[in-house]
């Protein structure tokens, strides 16, 4: 029991702390692009616009801070090697999470969680095996989350949230299967806040 206790303190420390450096992380070098006449969507009024250096040439992030995605489908660091999904979240290898979203930083097509004291609605989502997944999760009430996934290879995609704020996390989709997922703050597991991911 006491081991147990430990684990789980030890657990909180370094998500805590993870959750501290990536808010306190330098924002990306920016650089600024003009975009040519012809190529501004419709709506869009001003066509300079701040954009963080790309590691890979024609790769794009899902939403704000997040790891950058290939044109190919890889999921890279700010480096353009591919992410490791298995590693401790929060380090270099990681997928990265991005800053605190507004409800129009939010991609379109991301799989949305929200999360209070009563779980996670919804409470189980699916995808198919090698796609790229954009996960938000939304504290619905005050209180602090921190969502995992039960499965070590999918250790590194993990957000904590403060009460009332989105965060968001890219990743590629395991093999198929069931992987559970949870929030890691001590208690909030057993009072019902875990769900399963489908892999198709």
């Amino acid at each position: 029991m006491k081991k147990t206790i430990l684990t789980i303190v030890i657990i909180v420390i370094l998500v805590v702390v993870g959750i501290i450096l990536v808010k306190n992380m330098p924002a990306q070098k920016t650089t600024k692009t003009t975009v040519p006449k012809e190529t501004v969507t419709p709506g869009i009024t001003n066509p300079a616009v701040e954009t963080p250096n790309v590691p890979v040439e024609g790769a794009k992030q899902a939403a704000p801070g997040t790891s950058f995605v290939t044109p190919k489908g890889e999921v890279v660091t700010p480096e353009g090697t591919p992410v490791k999904q298995d590693v401790l979240p929060g380090s270099p290898e990681a997928p990265k999470p991005s800053k605190s979203l507004t409800a129009e930083e939010i991609p379109a097509g991301a799989v949305q969680l929200n999360v209070t004291a009563s779980g996670f609605t919804p409470n189980e989502f699916s995808i198919k095996a090698g796609q790229v997944v954009t996960l938000t999760v939304t504290a619905g009430d005050e209180k602090t989350h921190v969502f995992k996934f039960d499965d070590p290879s999918l250790s590194a995609v993990a957000i904590g949230i403060a009460g009332h704020e989105t965060r968001a996390i890219t990743f590629k989709a395991p093999s198929k299967g069931d992987y559970s997922f949870f929030c890691d703050v001590p208690g909030h597991s057993q009072r019902g806040e875990k769900g399963v991911m489908h892999v198709k």
